[in-house]
Parts: structure tokens; C-alpha cells; sequence
């Protein structure tokens, strides 16, 4: 399903999505909705609202960033390589994502900048859905054959998505833009181009 439609608010690009997601479950049991944007997009947001019109789990891609690389790899890394490597995929899928869509409650610990194994000693349950929906950037480098598969991308232009960041971080974050924004400009310029989402929103 390919969606070239770009929506302007929040509320109607929720109900996009939904509607993405209903014609989906009518040919799918399960549907994994890899939800993709920028920093500031508003991609937890909408998943949010996206969740409260259907039964669906919200998997924060945050929760798997990636604590095993070290500090002296990821600064001679590829821009390719740091879209890839930021997020554990592997653990993601094997904790979460494959017990979910075989129907089993899971227990996992997040990641935390606070501890020194990477991982908060909070334990997140979360209770298996029709509906998963993967919230965060590099989302839809995940390729799932087994199960209905939505990719959709949030798009916002970047002096909105970085205003929105800045506020939620309540600072300008300049260490952190200096180190993410060519990440994330590579990314959806070679790696997820628009053309290969299936349903592109705007959430200005």
C-alpha cells in the first residue's frame, strides 16, 4: 500500500494510520507498525493516539539502544554503520518483538545512560496485541515476512522537529545535534528515501 498523502494535524494523521492499520488486520492476525521519523517528529505522540483507537503495544526503540559499542568504535563508524548499529536489534526481536507476535507477555529492562551495563533496573511488561507498533527513528530497518508489516514515516520539516526537540530536551542540544542530525539526514536519504515507506503523514 503506497500513500502519498501528507495529512496537517496531528488528529488526522492518527486516524491515517488507524485506517492503514484496519485494512491491514483485515488480511493479517498481527500487524507491526514500524512508526519512523526525525528527532521532534512526534512519533511517541501519535503512537499514543494511534493506541488508543485500536489494541495496540507500543514498543519504544529507545528502550534498545544499543550499550555494547564503545566509544572509540562508534566515532570512526560509517553514517550507515550508525544507523544500524545504534539501535540492538537483535534484542529487540528476541526479548520483545518475536515472543509478542507468538502471543507471550514479556519483561524486559531498558536502556539507561545511568547504569554501567546500559540497562535501567526497571522492568517494562508489556501484554501482546493485534497491533505492535515500533516507535522510533530507524524502525523500518527491520524487515518482517512473517506478519502484516506497516511502514509509515512522520514527516515534519526540520526547524519544527528540532524546536520540538530542543523543548523536550529543554535545552538547544547542540552536543547531541552535532553527533545525530548527518545520522539521520543519511538515513532517510539512502537507507528509508520516502518512496519506500507505505504511508507517509505530516504531524505539523
Amino acid at each position: 500500500m503506497k500513500k502519498n498523502n501528507p495529512l496537517n494535524s496531528s488528529f488526522r494523521a492518527s486516524d491515517a494510520i488507524v485506517e492503514a492499520i484496519r485494512q491491514c488486520l483485515s488480511n493479517q492476525k498481527i500487524v507491526v507498525v514500524s512508526l519512523d521519523g526525525g528527532s521532534g517528529a512526534g512519533k511517541t505522540t501519535l503512537a499514543i493516539e494511534v493506541a488508543s483507537q485500536v489494541d495496540a503495544t507500543i514498543i519504544h526503540c529507545d528502550d534498545f539502544f544499543d550499550a555494547t559499542i564503545s566509544n572509540a568504535e562508534w566515532e570512526t563508524a560509517s553514517l550507515e554503520k550508525r544507523c544500524c548499529r545504534c539501535i540492538d536489534w537483535s534484542r529487540l526481536q528476541k526479548e520483545v518483538l518475536y515472543p509478542l507476535i507468538n502471543g507471550e507477555t514479556v519483561y524486559y529492562h531498558p536502556f539507561s545512560f545511568e547504569n554501567r551495563d546500559g540497562l535501567s533496573s526497571e522492568i517494562v511488561e508489556v501484554n501482546p496485541t493485534q497491533v505492535i507498533i515500533l516507535d522510533g527513528i530507524y524502525s523500518s530497518l527491520l524487515n518482517l515476512f512473517e506478519v502484516g508489516q506497516l511502514k509509515i514515516l512522520v514527516d515534519v520539516v526540520p526547524d519544527l522537529r528540532y524546536k520540538r526537540h530542543n523543548q523536550r530536551e529543554g535545552t538547544d542540544d547542540l552536543e547531541w545535534h552535532q553527533l545525530w542530525d548527518s545520522v539521520e539526514e543519511y538515513y532517510f536519504t539512502f537507507l528509508r528515501p520516502p518512496e519506500t515507506f507505505d504511508l507517509i503523514v505530516q504531524n505539523a
